[in-house]
């Protein structure tokens, strides 16, 4: 029997764990990866085990790297096949990060606008008619935001925090 379950008949190969240790990611992220198609493990024929390579702890460094920058997993994949492939993909990559760049952007500026909604929505709260809404379904804080249940009580919604 194996002193070290992580031992293997192939020199040099890696265990789910230990690939995860040795990269600062979990082991489920590794299978994730695998699943996905971004790692391509070997099986042990003794006991089935995944293997990993010493080349693979490279490869989930780089697919991190690329995650930081917001690249997708479907980004990643194409752009280890280019390379594997022997294409240079920093321009598929300079293009992909300045599409993120781009959709980060929106986000934040409907964040902002979901903010100040918000903050209006607290600020008519505090109006003592807030509890008075008629007709309320669901939710009188929610459903005398719409304009129809102010009837005659005007917010300035400039007044929103930021």
């Amino acid at each position: 029997m194996l002193d070290n379950i992580y031992e293997f008949s192939m020199p040099g190969a890696l265990h789910v764990a230990e690939l995860a240790e040795s990269t600062g990611v979990t082991p489920a992220t590794i299978r994730y990866y695998s699943r996905a198609g971004l790692l391509h493990p070997n099986r042990d024929p003794n006991n089935g085990y995944r293997s990993f390579t010493l080349g693979d702890t490279k490869r989930v460094k780089f697919i991190r790297e690329a995650q930081e920058l917001g690249l997708k997993i479907a980004d990643i994949k194409s752009i280890i096949e280019m390379a594997e492939q022997g294409e240079t993909p920093c321009g598929k990559v300079e293009s992909l990060v300045r599409e993120r760049q781009k959709a980060i952007t929106q986000q934040i500026e409907e964040l902002r606008a979901t903010k100040k909604r918000i903050a209006s929505a607290i600020d008519a709260w505090e109006e003592p008619r807030i509890h008075n809404v008629p007709e309320a379904s669901f939710c009188p804080l929610i459903e005398m935001l719409r304009p129809e249940a102010w009837s005659g009580f005007t917010k300035n919604a400039s007044n929103a925090r930021d």
